[in-house]
């Protein structure tokens, strides 16, 4: 009985498909596991009563923008393997009802560049991005996922990544061989990581919350971290006293000014981006300022840019 409704389903099914689908001609088949339609870009296939799935993508364009809806129903997922091992598709962009993101989903897509995400998807599939070594840009800060799943960005080649304050857990090997990444965001919602998380991302230091699992991960496996609520990365040009992207003769006059105490540095700015050496500052520094336009040449490197972490409550 269950095997007769459920053809009759799938003969409806199909009759709904034909009188609602879009002109472009499309190949149909029914199959026990449901209704797989094909047209020049994708195959799809129905997700139970309601909405679709992507199965495959069978197009040649690198640049591909997800469809969102098929037969006047949503594409709410994309299928498992279904962009496997594409290695024409440079950049993907997702679409804003797009739930789920199936397990390999993008696996081997070595030129995969960019994938822009929207705040409906909440799933990430097992090892969805194994392998996109060429991924860069993924704005995953702006999804809802909940977790980071086993071999999720294994091998990928981004350099930073946020998770969303929906992510709860880090599952095994999720980031492992990111020889590229050196800065992730983990926030306090995070209360699950694998100890194997970041095997093979040596480079890598974790921006957390003081006292998080993510602090105490870090601590316990001897990861770089810098605690966000306790610091703040700031990046400036050295020896730019006055604070304007540029190391000129008014810095060492605002050095001197300050030294005279003719003009104030509450916050200890200045000093941060004056003090050439390091040392508390003092006369030499605008010495030392002088002598770098004057280009003779000094050992510490004036004129370029540095990063350096200064507590939360200075302003810069």
């Amino acid at each position: 009985m269950k095997r007769i409704l459920s053809i009759m389903l799938s003969v409806l099914i199909v009759i709904s498909i034909c009188l609602t689908a879009d002109a472009a001609e499309v190949a149909i088949a029914v199959s026990g596991d449901g209704v797989v339609i094909s047209d020049e870009n994708w195959t799809y296939e129905k997700i139970k009563f309601y909405g679709w799935k992507i199965d495959k993508y069978i197009g040649a364009d690198a640049e591909v923008k997800l469809p969102w809806t098929f037969a006047k129903e949503y594409i709410t997922a994309v299928g498992d393997y279904a962009f496997d091992d594409d290695t024409t598709v440079t950049s993907v962009k997702t679409s804003g009802v797009l739930e789920t993101i199936g397990d390999y989903a993008f696996n081997g897509c070595s030129s995969l560049d960019n994938i822009i995400l929207f705040d409906a998807l909440t799933t990430l599939g097992v090892g969805c991005f194994y392998g996109c070594s060429s991924l860069t840009d993924i704005n995953l800060a702006d999804s809802a996922i909940t977790s980071v799943p086993a071999y999720c960005f294994a091998e990928c080649g981004f350099s930073e990544l946020e998770l969303p304050a929906t992510c709860t857990s880090i599952g095994n090997m999720s980031f492992y061989n990111c020889s590229s990444l050196k800065k992730i965001t983990i926030p306090d919602s995070v209360t699950e990581i694998h100890e194997d998380a970041f095997k093979g991302s040596d480079n890598v230091t974790i921006y957390c919350y003081t006292d998080s699992y993510a602090h105490q991960y870090a601590e316990a496996n001897d990861i770089k971290y810098v605690l966000v609520d306790g610091s703040i990365e700031y990046t400036f040009i050295l020896g730019d006293a006055d604070g304007n992207g540029v190391v000129t003769i008014l810095d060492a006059t605002v050095i001197q000014r300050v030294l005279v105490l003719i003009m104030d540095d509450p916050d200890g700015m200045i000093e941060l981006r004056a003090a050439v050496d390091g040392d508390e500052l003092n006369i030499t520094h605008a010495t030392k300022i002088q002598r770098y336009l004057a280009d003779f040449g000094v050992p510490e490197p004036i004129g370029s840019e540095v990063t350096r972490f200064i507590p939360a409550s200075t302003q810069g």
